[in-house]
């Protein structure tokens, strides 16, 4: 039997209260939210969203920075096993992009940075550097020796999965500020998200490539204004990360189409979505300890999914599962 558990106004205004008022605000004005109920609905699913898509950014900030360092190890370095060499020590790396590196290799000791014993194999020192790090790795122009960094060549064994496969795409200027600026925007989303900002809330979208000129680039669409534009958005923005990871790994991007996390995200991303969410039901709770009847299960589920509520599953206290019928 599904056991409904409640919720009260002054449960809801507790949980106002703690997310503060003005923050919730932002989904009151936005999308119309009629209630605290509706706003924390709402603000559910942000929260659901932004899990799932921070989840695909990590997949694709892995594959990314391996890829990299697969390409660069067979060109450079010395130190480390085959693939996983220390190209870092051997190209022209900015201040900056050597201040992350000298973080991890180095300690601080006696006012002085000195290098770390023992070293840190260049696999750990990859794994150290943060997204923002591999979309300023294109500005690299030589190496130690003052040759130029072939770009062309690398970025093919970066981008298995890119329609343009010839060098000479990549030796183009323009065509690696268009990778950059896909890169950018995985790192802006991710930060984004990070930084416990609404995924929704979105300025203009910025045409993929840098302004060289000085002057900004124009935008390609003016910042969303309401609730279809925000989705609008977020579709287009979630199908430019998984074109990246298709890039990047078509094997690795074939295994995320084929997930629950990408079905969900698309489910998410729905218009229906937010007028489920908006009048979202607490879970309810269905507990084998007092009900293990097959047939009571199932009519349980069927009642949970045609009003879009969740599930918890218990056996006695423990929790063993949870089902999203919100969705279904």
């Amino acid at each position: 039997m599904l056991k409904q558990i409640k919720t009260t106004p002054a449960g809801n205004q507790a949980r106002v209260q703690a997310l503060s008022h003005a923050r919730l605000s932002n989904y009151r004005r936005f999308f119309g939210a009629v209630d605290d109920a509706e706003a924390l609905g709402l603000y559910q699913w942000n929260e659901d969203l932004t899990a799932v898509l921070f989840r695909t950014i990590c997949q694709v900030e892995v594959v990314l920075r391996n890829q990299f360092h697969q390409a660069l190890s067979i060109r450079y370095g010395v130190m480390g096993a085959h693939g996983a060499k220390d190209w870092y020590e051997h190209v022209a790396l900015d201040a900056f992009a050597r201040y992350k590196i000298e973080g991890i290799t180095h300690q601080k000791r006696g006012g002085q940075m000195v290098p770390r014993i023992p070293a840190p194999s260049p696999d750990d020192v990859v794994s150290g550097l943060t997204f923002g790090f591999w979309p300023h790795l294109l500005d690299l122009t030589h190496d130690l020796n003052r040759r130029p960094i072939n770009w062309g060549d690398i970025l093919v064994d970066v981008l298995p999965g890119h329609r343009q496969r010839l060098p000479t795409h990549w030796a183009k200027l323009k065509h690696r500020d268009g990778l950059f600026a896909r890169l950018d925007l995985c790192n802006e989303l991710r930060n984004r998200i990070a930084h416990h900002e609404p995924i929704w809330k979105l300025g203009a979208l910025r045409r993929e490539g840098r302004p060289r000129s000085g002057a900004p680039l124009p935008p390609e669409a003016p910042a969303p204004t309401t609730p279809a534009d925000a989705l609008a958005r977020l579709r287009l923005l979630y199908g430019r990360i998984i074109e990246l990871l298709d890039w990047l790994s078509p094997a690795i991007a074939a295994q995320h189409a084929a997930s629950e996390m990408h079905l969900r995200c698309l489910n998410l991303l729905h218009p229906d979505a937010l007028d489920i969410y908006r009048r979202a039901l607490p879970p309810a709770e269905i507990n084998f300890a007092t009900e293990n009847s097959w047939r009571t299960f199932r009519k349980a589920l069927r009642y949970a999914a045609r009003r879009k509520q969740p599930v918890l599953i218990k056996d006695g206290h423990r929790l063993i599962g949870y089902l999203n019928c919100s969705l279904a």
